[in-house]
């Protein structure tokens, strides 16, 4: 009898530590976040199938603890929809697959090569764009971001946030596009995505950049040059402009401090506004690099400038196709401008 109860003890231990871990493991659960663009329920799916495809795509890690959430939470009559979530709780996520009417998402997409400008331009409410543009320089509002991401905080003391708004597609609601605190949602949506996206990267390089430098070589190279195969090489070309003294060279570059749009930037590739020094971001008339990044570049651009490919280039040209002509010195460049702007 002795030896039975004894044992009898030990099993309700152990059922009394397992139920504590799972509901400790529920309690952290409630607090991740699910940011997904796209998220479909078939028709005859149930939680099992749910859980399967945020498991199998990753959208949650552990998969054993959200069998334990899906435990103690009681999730009946999934709806089939195809959802759309940013950086949601778990919680409300299944609220929405069992709610009805859902709430209707908006697709805001942030292109590889856009500045703040074009993003404020992107947003139609012309308060909001204020806002927004405000927010991106806002001394508070960039130690309070840093605070809340320590990342951040390596990149040493930012005067912008241009840079950290990662381009992708978002998902925001409807009502929140009309919100005076949407700028605030959207770029600290953003900046999850980049931290997210670059968290694991080894930022040592060769030509001892700091992480900020290669932030904005990246930018640049982000506009510069579209084909992933070429960018390392566009990449090295100017990190050796920069470590040599040179001037970059990267025309679009003086758009940013003309505060001008991407698409309106070709109007101002003449010699009145390629010579001013006086515009701090104009790479052709001045030797330093821009004093923020320019454009919101993706994390291949910013692989390209840390393993930059080794050449012996030193200029590079675009024809209209495209494609891509290098040049060792001066000569071979005037050789391409001959051959191929003409």
């Amino acid at each position: 009898m002795w030896k039975k109860s004894k044992i009898l003890k030990i099993l309700v231990i152990c059922f009394i530590i397992l139920w504590f871990y799972q509901y400790y493991e529920y309690q952290n659960l409630k607090n991740i976040k699910i940011s997904t663009n796209e998220f479909k329920i078939n028709k005859g799916d149930n939680l099992t199938t749910v859980r399967n495809q945020l498991c199998n795509k990753k959208i949650i890690n552990n998969c054993l603890d959200l069998k334990i959430y899906t435990y103690f939470h009681k999730i009946n009559n999934i709806k089939t929809w195809i959802y759309y979530f940013s950086w949601e709780s778990l919680t409300w996520f299944f609220y929405q697959l069992q709610k009805w009417p859902r709430i209707k998402y908006v697709k805001f997409t942030i292109l590889p090569w856009w500045t703040k400008f074009d993003i404020a331009n992107y947003i139609k409410n012309k308060q909001i764009s204020q806002i927004f543009l405000n927010l991106m320089t806002n001394k508070q509002f960039i130690k309070n971001i840093q605070n809340n991401y320590p990342f951040l905080k390596e990149f040493w003391k930012l005067s912008s946030l241009e840079g950290f708004l990662y381009p992708d597609t978002y998902f925001f609601k409807k009502s929140d596009l009309k919100s005076s605190l949407f700028p605030q949602l959207l770029i600290k949506t953003a900046i999850k995505n980049f931290i997210k996206k670059t968290k694991k990267l080894n930022w040592k390089n060769k030509y001892n950049l700091t992480k900020y430098q290669i932030l904005i070589l990246s930018s640049i190279v982000q506009k510069e040059e579209r084909n992933i195969q070429n960018k390392p090489y566009v990449a090295n070309i100017l990190i050796r402009r920069y470590k040599n003294n040179w001037k970059i060279w990267a025309d679009w570059t003086l758009c940013y401090g003309l505060k001008i749009t991407s698409k309106n930037c070709s109007k101002y590739m003449f010699n009145k506004y390629l010579q001013n020094k006086s515009n701090k971001y104009n790479t052709r008339a001045n030797i330093w690099l821009p004093p923020t990044p320019v454009w919101n570049p993706t994390l291949g651009s910013i692989k390209s400038v840390i393993y930059s490919k080794e050449n012996n280039y030193w200029f590079y040209l675009h024809w209209t196709d495209g494609k891509i002509h290098y040049a060792k010195n001066n000569a071979g460049q005037t050789t391409n401008k001959y051959k191929y702007l003409k």
